[in-house]
């Protein structure tokens, strides 16, 4: 009668340990597919905003690329002593025609939302990697290649800012960057084009100058192929 009864509690309290040790185990698991699909969800947020920011940066990017061309070319016009007075009439209104000379154009494209997702660490949930290693790619190596050009470009600038100030104090205390006398500017352009030393100056700006041009087509282009990538991996609604 003992040892039935050991039987009974045995096999009774066994059972109650295995239903118990189930139920927890299904808990932890109906837990994990919850947070699987949260994770799945957040992901897909993410991979949305990111989509959406790059193709806002879309328009940014070409006015950025038909900025940089425009600078540009008049730096080598002025190298080429082809840059007219009507050349000069032709540049935006609300710009000052001595920008190429003495100023930089930026590159500042939205970025708030892969900051974002880098400083809450949720960069790290993207999958697949390599989808991570072009996001990245694009958003740090690539922006960051495109501002130091823009940093060493700046330093030029400023040097030929400084040659004006030493060599020219008459010309540059009349505030020509933000004078509209048409015969200022002209005057300032003359200078500039007889020169050799303020030319030798826009040679080495017109170096970087190129280099920013290369390297915004190049991130434009890995900007579109994000792009493409991400619509061609998401599923149809």
């Amino acid at each position: 009668m003992k040892r039935k009864n050991i039987k009974k509690y045995f096999i009774k309290y066994t059972l109650e340990f295995f239903v118990i040790v189930m139920g927890i185990t299904f808990s932890f698991f109906v837990q994990n597919i919850r947070n699987d699909i949260q994770i799945d969800t957040k992901r897909e947020l993410i991979i949305d905003n990111l989509l959406s920011e790059l193709e806002f940066n879309q328009a940014y990017i070409d006015k950025t690329k038909r900025d940089f061309k425009r600078e540009m070319e008049y730096v080598n016009k002025l190298l080429l002593d082809s840059l007219t007075t009507q050349e000069i009439k032709k540049y935006p209104k609300n710009l000052s025609p001595l920008n190429p000379f003495f100023n930089v154009s930026k590159f500042s494209p939205s970025r708030s939302i892969y900051n974002s997702i880098v400083n809450d660490g949720s960069f790290n949930i993207i999958e697949p990697s390599s989808l991570k290693v072009i996001i990245d790619e694009i958003y740090s190596l690539n922006h960051n290649t495109i501002i130091s050009i823009i940093d060493s470009e700046q330093l030029i600038a400023d040097k030929a800012d400084e040659f004006f100030v030493n060599n020219y104090t008459s010309t540059y205390v009349k505030n020509f960057w933000f004078n509209n006398d048409e015969k200022l500017i002209n005057s300032v352009f003359k200078i500039m084009q007889k020169d050799s030393k303020f030319k030798a100056l826009m040679v080495q700006k017109i170096s970087f100058m190129e280099i920013k041009v290369i390297g915004l087509n190049n991130y434009s282009k890995k900007n579109d192929s994000l792009i493409n990538l991400i619509k061609s991996n998401k599923p149809l609604e």
